[in-house]
């Protein structure tokens, strides 16, 4: 499964503008578009899909790129690099930089420890089923196997 299909799945397509769980107007296919708490009124436009995966697949290369610099980054396999990139893209970059301990987890190929590390976050409380299911992949499930119902 390539990243993009992962990210629709995870982040669903909306072509107008909607509140996200946290409260930032968003668009298309998990693309913030304002300020924690802005007015939807404000926002009076919509995205096809075809704009939300052009804007979907620069916002992942800008991820991508960003990670290509980590060795640990380039060391892993398809399915554990799609799901840091979908972690990236939810995140920021930053936000996933931020997980110190799960990425000296991966740095030795710890799995155990990282997964520990990505379930004792705020992320995994915010986005639990999301999250489960890419600790589940960072633990080594196949990719299309955790994602096959969808």
């Amino acid at each position: 499964m390539n990243i993009n299909r992962l990210l629709e799945i995870e982040e669903g397509y909306r072509a107008k503008p909607y509140l996200d769980s946290l409260g930032f107007p968003t668009v298309g296919i998990g693309k913030r578009i304002g300020p924690k708490g802005a007015d939807l009124s404000d926002y009076q436009f919509a995205v096809s899909k075809s704009i939300a995966y052009a804007w979907l697949e620069e916002e992942v290369e800008i991820v991508e790129h960003a990670l290509n610099s980590y060795r640990w980054f380039n060391k892993l396999d398809d399915d554990r690099k799609t799901i840091l990139l979908s972690m990236g893209y939810q995140l920021g970059v930053a936000g996933l930089l931020g997980f110190k301990r799960m990425i000296e987890a991966i740095e030795i190929e710890d799995w155990e420890w990282a997964a520990y590390e990505a379930k004792d976050s705020l992320w995994y409380k915010q986005t639990a089923h999301r999250a489960a299911r890419h600790v589940a992949v960072m633990l080594g499930h196949s990719i299309d196997t955790v994602y096959r119902n969808f």
